[in-house]
């Protein structure tokens, strides 16, 4: 039997316990969690505690030096991204993190130009191409099932006290604010479907009394190779939304990623009372057999929010010498398209 990876945790905060950990510890015939940092010596403390780990730091170099790790998994802020992805690669680490995978397009050059061994892999994590219903989506744009693809609309609602009203949080500190923390998704989204991005217009506004954000809702277009996709995030109301329009010449796709649904709009030209009623009734039918499909999924331990599959997905191409399932240059594209949208805000309103 192959002998273990050993995995260590750098970042011990919530998206490590909540997503990261347990999709690690799901893989237990495959990987060992060694070891645990964080510079909140307290957090990684407790970490450890909680999943057995023996391996306890708050410094990544000593953390390197004491263990023979396989893989570092890095949950930490942005602005550490470059450095701590360089020190685990030159100690001959794979490296999974979180988006996005540098706060600049030159950050991530240094990131990918670091000599790696032949198997040696470099994973960003963009969960959400991984939900079920992005998945089909692709799937479906792919097969033509709506036609040729003409564009796409996101729309993306974070409630308030989530993080624009937390006057201390790190996400105020990052290039362009709070759309440096949350913007990744909807552009590696949207580029899964319009490909590279070639022209970015934005526009923004504060509702909200908090000078320590500029702003609180964005308007973002993006220009792709192979269409155009809107982008509207709001941090100003107390709703959570996150769905994506898909349009083709033949029909249409609404993806609802909070209820993990999709629903298939057939090409529809007329206007007639008991056409209108057949369409709303075939949406009924979408939705009532995708909440089964989704209860059943849900109780029989199906995946929904997407970092299970890339961490699986990610040790199988350590194990198998292959991509892994995003690679260091899909991540650069990203940071490079919202570099590109910082650079449109500061160059229109003057901000940082």
């Amino acid at each position: 039997m192959p002998e273990k990876l050993k995995v260590g945790i750098v970042g011990c905060g919530a998206i490590a316990r909540i997503r990261h950990i347990p999709a690690f510890l799901k893989l237990g015939g495959k990987v060992t969690l060694q070891a645990v940092c964080d510079k909140n010596a307290s957090l990684a403390r407790e970490a450890a505690a909680r999943n057995g780990v023996t391996g306890v730091y708050s410094d990544l170099a000593q953390m390197l030096a004491a263990e023979k790790l396989d893989i570092i998994d890095i949950c930490t802020p942005p602005q550490t991204h470059a450095a701590i992805t360089i020190g685990a690669i030159e100690a001959g680490c794979h490296v999974v993190l979180e988006k996005p995978m540098a706060l600049s397009t030159a950050d991530c050059d240094r990131m990918l130009a670091i000599p790696r061994r032949d198997n040696q892999k470099l994973c960003v994590i963009h969960n959400q191409l991984y939900y079920p219903p992005v998945l089909k989506a692709r799937k479906l744009v792919a097969d033509g099932a709506i036609g040729d693809f003409i564009g796409m609309r996101i729309f993306m609602s974070d409630p308030q006290d989530e993080m624009i009203m937390r006057k201390d949080y790190w996400v105020h500190q990052l290039p362009g604010g709070i759309i440096g923390e949350t913007g990744p998704h909807p552009i590696y989204k949207s580029i899964a479907f319009i490909g590279p991005v070639a022209n970015v217009k934005v526009s923004a506004r504060r509702r909200l009394e908090h000078p320590w954000a500029p702003f609180d809702e964005f308007r973002i277009d993006l220009e792709g190779q192979r269409g155009y996709s809107s982008i509207v995030i709001s941090y100003s109301s107390h709703r959570r939304a996150s769905t994506i329009d898909i349009l083709g010449t033949e029909g249409a796709l609404h993806l609802d990623l909070l209820s993990m649904l999709l629903i298939h709009h057939r090409k529809n030209t007329k206007m007639e009372p008991l056409n209108l009623a057949l369409t709303s009734l075939g949406n009924a039918a979408q939705i009532v057999s995708g909440v089964t499909r989704n209860a059943f999924s849900l109780l029989t331990g199906g995946e929904f929010y997407g970092h299970n599959t890339i961490i699986k997905e990610f040790v199988s191409s350590i194990e198998n010498n292959t991509e892994p399932p995003i690679t260091g240059e899909d991540g650069r594209e990203t940071t490079r398209a919202l570099e590109m949208v910082v650079t449109k805000l500061r160059q229109k309103y003057g901000i940082k």
